[in-house]
């Protein structure tokens, strides 16, 4: 098996880590500072491109609700899970990584979030490789392909256009959840 036509066999876990990140629904958050969970052991990272993503992601009001900033402890009692899949994000972003698996990071955040945070996410990483998990289809308008899966079979693959004219699972499924949308929209 190759990846980029290296096999994979001969590729370092290192370099594994540093060109795939992975961002799940459970953030893997742990008791130390807010930049500590962001940089993890790497030190090329400054607090300067912590800032830069953060302002390019939207996620100042997290910072502004710290204390003590990047300095401050996380405690997971104190933040939403929302806020801390918010730090996973910009972990995952100032990593640099080439290729991105989204797998239902958002499931914390209502629905508008959701949207607001991977249109922001998906301008800070078009030229790369990403994947998106998900159950929740208000933002999968953004991406270049879609695979339908159902009963552990992928039954539909196309463009966001081409599905929602097939008229398939994808289009039943992404209908039922834009009144969803539409209802939190109006909720505001």
């Amino acid at each position: 098996m190759t990846i980029d036509g290296y096999d994979l066999n001969e590729l370092s876990i290192e370099s594994i880590r540093k060109n795939i990140t992975y961002i799940s629904q459970d953030s893997y958050i742990f008791k130390d500072t807010v930049r500590k969970n962001i940089v993890l052991e790497r030190n090329d990272i400054s607090d300067e491109q912590i800032l830069d993503v953060m302002e390019q992601i939207g996620a100042n009001p997290l910072l502004n609700r710290l204390d003590n900033g990047l300095d401050e402890i996380v405690d997971v009692n104190r933040l939403s899970k929302g806020e801390l899949q918010v730090i996973a994000f910009i972990r995952a972003i100032v990593h640099k990584a080439n290729i991105y698996i989204f797998d239902e990071p958002t499931a914390a955040l209502d629905p508008l979030m959701e949207i607001e945070v991977f249109n922001k996410i998906i301008n800070k990483i078009n030229d790369k490789i990403s994947f998106f998990i998900t159950h929740r289809l208000g933002f999968t308008d953004k991406v270049d392909k879609i695979l339908m899966i159902k009963n552990n079979c992928l039954c539909e693959i196309g463009t966001f256009a081409e599905l929602v004219n097939m008229k398939g699972e994808f289009y039943r499924l992404y209908e039922s959840q834009k009144k969803l949308y539409l209802r939190s929209s109006n909720d505001d």
